[in-house]
C-alpha cells in the first residue's frame, strides 16, 4: 500500500512533460500527471489545454479537481462552476457536490450550505449520511459566535520558507520541524522531485538540517524523542510512484558525545508491517499502564481503513515493543498526526471528518488503554475550514505550543499554490480575564466581535526597521529586480573551463545552503573571541537574507513569468554574472558565463520544460552580461592561501553571483 505524500506535506512542485503544445498533447500530459497526483502540474497542462479548447468540459472538470486536491480552491471553484455551466449532458453529476465541498474548505459557510441543499433538493448521488453530516456541520459553524480562546501565529520566515514546513516540537531553545524543499538528487523522475529533511533551529535562527540523520535520496521527517531523552525516532520514506510514497519507523541511540548516534535501529516487523507505511511516531506515558507508549499511523489491514492510529508499549530491551494495537478512535476516514499529551493523558490527532469544520481538524481522546472513546474537538482558531495538523502541546498548565495548518495568507510559491502548502503556527491560550474586582476594563477587550480573528502577535525577531513578516508577493516582473542568485566557490562544475555547464540554478542552491555552517565555522577564524558573535550573526544573516532569500525569489520570479508569457506577453531577461577575483581573469569569465548557463537551464528545466516552447519561439529571450571579477569589490581578498578571506568572507561570498538586472515586456 502507499501514502499520500501531502501526509508528509501539501505541497508538491513537480510535473512531467508536454510532448507538444496541441491540445492532445496537454490533456495527455494532464491526464499522466493525475494518475501520479501531481496536481500542480495537472493545473498548468490543463490551462494549456483549455487556452487551445475553451469550452472542453472533461479538461474543466480535471482542472476543477486537480486544484480542488491541490487546496487552490479559488481555481477550484471557477473550475466546478464552468462545468456546471458546460455539462449539458450531465456527465459529471458530482460537480455540484465538489463545488459544495469547495465552498466549505474556504470557510464560506453560507454558500456551502446553500449548494449542499441545493444538490440534495435535486436528487444527491452522495451517501445521504455523508451529506447530512456536511449539512449540519455548516450550521454549527454559522451558529458558532463564541470568540475564539486562543491565539496562532505564524512563525517567521527563518523557519516557514513557500514550500511546506510541518512536525515541530521544541526541546529546551531547539525546534526540531521538518520541511519539504529539497531536491532528490539521484531521483530518475523529470525534474527530479522535492524531498523533506528534518531540521533544527536554535533560538530564533533560521533552521538547518540535522546532521547524520537525513539522506540526501529519502524522505526524513517526522521525529520524537523518548522518555529518557536517548531515542530519537523519525520516518523514512521513499517514492513509489508519481507523488506516491511508502514510509518506514526508525530510531536512533544518542552517543558518548551525547549526538545521534550513525546507527539506525528499524522498528520490528509487526510495527514496519511489510508493504505498508508506517510513519508519524508520537511517544508518552500511560499512567494506567504505568509504560512508555509509542503510537504512530498506519494504513495496514487490522483497523477500520484507510490511515489508522496504532499504538504499543515501549518496552525494556533495545529494540523491543509490544504487539501494536489500533486505537479505539479510528473511523472509515484518516486519522494522523497523533500527540500524546502524558500531563493529560489524552491523545491528540486530526481527522477529516464530515462533521468539522472543513480539510482536517484536530480533536482530543483518551489513550489507547481506554475501554471508552469521547472524540472532542478543538475550537476555533485552532481548527479551521484548511487542515490543522500536527497538534504539539508544548506547555499544558499555559496551553502553548505548535500546530501546522495550510491555511492562507502565508509565503506561497504561486497564486495556484496559495493554500497548498503547510506552515508552523504557534499557539497559547488567551488569558481569562478576571472580573471579580471592581477595576474598570476596557469594553472593547469583551466585545466578542472584535476577538473572533485575533490579530497575529508581533514577531520578536523581526528587526527594528519594521519589516514586515507577512511578505508581499510582487505583482510585477520589475519589482523583483535586482535579483541576485549565489553560488558556492568556483562553482559550478569546479576546476573546468567550459562556458556551459549542464546543471540548473536550483541544484546548486540546496548544497550551498547545507554549507552555512561550515561557512561559519571558517569565517569566524578571522576574528577574536570578543567579535565571533557578531561574526556569526552576520554569516547567518547573509544565507537567510541573500542566499536563500534568493533562491525563494527565483521561484516567485519564473511563475510570474510563466503567467505572463501564457497571457501573450514577450519578455527578454538581461542576466549578468560575477565571481569572486580567486582566479585568473579568464578563468573567471569563464566561470561566469557557467553561472549564467545554469540560470538559463532553470528556465528551461522549470516546470519540467514549460517554458521551453516560449524560448524555441523567441517569446521568452534571455541576453547575456558576463563581467567576471572585473566588478569585484577592491576589500575582496584574491590570495589563494587565504581562504578565510578570498572564500568564506562574506565580501567574497557576495561576489559569487548571477544577477537578473533588467525584465523587457512587449
Amino acid at each position: 500500500m502507499k501514502i499520500r505524500a501531502w501526509i508528509i506535506s501539501i505541497c508538491i512542485l513537480c510535473s512531467g512533460s508536454a510532448t507538444g503544445q496541441s491540445f492532445q498533447a496537454f490533456q495527455k500530459a494532464a491526464d499522466k500527471s493525475f494518475q501520479h497526483k501531481d496536481y500542480y502540474a495537472v493545473l498548468h497542462y490543463c490551462r494549456g489545454a483549455l487556452a487551445r479548447k475553451p469550452e472542453a468540459v472533461d479538461t474543466w472538470y480535471t482542472y476543477a479537481r486537480a486544484a480542488q486536491l491541490f487546496y487552490a480552491y479559488e481555481e477550484a471553484e471557477k473550475g466546478y462552476k464552468r462545468v456546471l455551466s458546460l455539462d449539458r449532458s450531465n456527465k459529471f453529476p458530482d460537480a455540484a457536490f465538489q463545488l459544495a465541498l469547495v465552498y466549505k474548505g474556504m470557510g464560506d459557510y453560507v454558500a456551502a450550505l446553500a449548494q449542499f441543499k441545493s444538490y440534495q433538493s435535486e436528487g444527491a448521488t452522495q451517501e445521504n449520511q455523508q451529506l447530512e453530516a456536511h449539512i449540519e456541520s455548516c450550521q454549527t459553524a454559522l451558529k458558532d459566535k463564541n470568540p475564539s480562546t486562543y491565539i496562532v501565529t505564524p512563525l517567521s520566515k527563518r523557519m516557514n520558507s513557500a514550500y511546506s514546513e510541518f512536525g515541530a516540537w521544541k526541546q529546551g531553545d531547539t525546534l526540531y520541524y521538518s520541511s519539504y524543499r529539497y531536491e532528490n538528487k539521484e531521483d530518475k523522475a523529470r525534474p527530479k522531485r522535492k524531498i523533506a529533511k528534518v531540521l533544527y533551529a536554535v533560538g530564533n535562527g533560521r533552521g538547518r538540517p540535522l546532521r547524520n540523520l537525513n539522506v540526501d535520496t529519502l524522505h526524513t521527517a517526522h521525529t520524537a524523542i523518548s522518555l529518557d531523552g536517548q531515542r530519537l525516532y523519525y520516518t523514512q520514506c521513499r517514492f513509489k510512484e508519481g507523488a506516491e510514497i511508502e514510509c518506514t519507523l526508525y530510531y536512533r541511540k544518542k552517543d558518548r558525545r551525547r549526538r545521534w548516534g550513525k546507527r539506525a535501529y528499524r522498528l520490528p516487523r509487526d510495527i514496519n508491517s511489510p508493504n505498508f507505511t508506517t510513519t508519524q511516531p508520537a511517544i508518552g506515558y500511560d499512567s494506567l499502564m504505568q509504560k512508555e507508549v509509542l503510537y504512530f499511523v498506519s494504513d495496514r489491514p487490522g483497523a477500520v481503513g484507510g490511515l489508522d492510529i496504532w499504538w504499543c508499549t515501549v518496552e525494556s530491551g533495545e529494540n523491543t515493543f509490544s504487539t501494536p494495537k489500533p486505537y479505539i478512535g479510528n473511523t472509515l476516514q484518516d486519522e494522523i498526526t497523533p500527540f500524546v499529551s502524558s500531563a493529560e493523558q489524552r491523545l491528540y490527532f486530526s481527522g477529516d471528518y464530515a462533521k468539522g469544520l472543513g480539510g482536517f481538524d484536530v480533536y482530543e481522546g483518551p489513550l489507547g488503554g481506554s475501554k471508552s472513546f469521547e472524540r472532542l474537538p478543538l475550537g476555533k482558531v485552532i481548527n479551521s475550514s484548511y487542515n490543522d495538523l500536527y497538534y504539539h502541546l508544548n506547555d499544558p498548565e499555559n496551553r502553548k505550543g505548535y500546530l501546522v495548518s495550510n491555511r492562507p495568507g502565508q509565503r506561497y510559491l504561486d497564486r495556484l499554490s496559495k493554500a497548498c502548502c503547510n506552515d508552523i503556527y504557534t499557539f497559547e491560550q488567551i488569558p481569562v480575564q478576571d472580573t471579580s474586582s471592581n477595576t474598570e476594563v476596557d469594553s472593547s477587550a469583551l466585545d466578542p466581535s472584535l476577538t473572533l480573528e485575533p490579530l497575529p502577535k508581533p514577531d520578536p525577531d523581526l528587526s527594528s526597521s519594521g519589516e514586515n513578516e507577512r511578505e508581499i508577493i510582487p505583482s510585477t516582473l520589475a519589482d523583483f529586480l535586482p535579483l541576485a542568485l549565489y553560488f558556492e566557490n568556483d562553482h559550478p562544475d569546479p576546476r573546468t573551463r567550459r562556458a556551459k555547464t549542464r546543471l540548473d540554478y536550483l541544484s546548486t542552491f540546496d548544497p550551498y545552503l547545507e554549507a552555512e555552517e561550515d561557512y561559519v565555522e571558517n569565517y569566524l577564524k578571522l576574528f577574536s573571541a570578543a567579535e565571533k558573535e557578531e561574526a556569526k550573526v552576520e554569516m547567518q544573516q547573509f544565507f537567510e537574507q541573500e542566499v536563500a532569500f534568493g533562491g525563494e525569489r527565483l521561484i516567485l520570479f519564473s511563475n510570474l513569468l510563466l503567467q505572463r508569457l501564457e497571457e501573450g506577453d514577450k519578455v527578454e531577461i538581461f542576466v549578468k554574472g560575477y565571481t569572486s577575483p580567486r582566479a585568473q581573469s579568464d578563468y573567471n569569465l569563464q566561470l561566469g558565463k557557467r553561472r549564467v548557463s545554469s540560470l538559463i537551464n532553470h528556465f528551461r528545466s522549470f516546470q519540467a520544460g514549460v517554458l521551453r516552447p516560449y524560448l524555441q519561439q523567441k517569446q521568452l529571450i534571455i541576453s547575456e552580461r558576463s563581467f567576471g571579477e572585473t566588478t569585484a569589490a577592491k576589500t575582496v581578498s584574491d590570495d589563494l592561501s587565504d581562504r578565510q578571506r578570498s572564500v568564506y568572507s562574506i565580501d567574497a561570498a557576495r561576489e559569487r553571483r548571477v544577477e537578473i538586472v533588467e525584465v523587457k515586456r512587449n
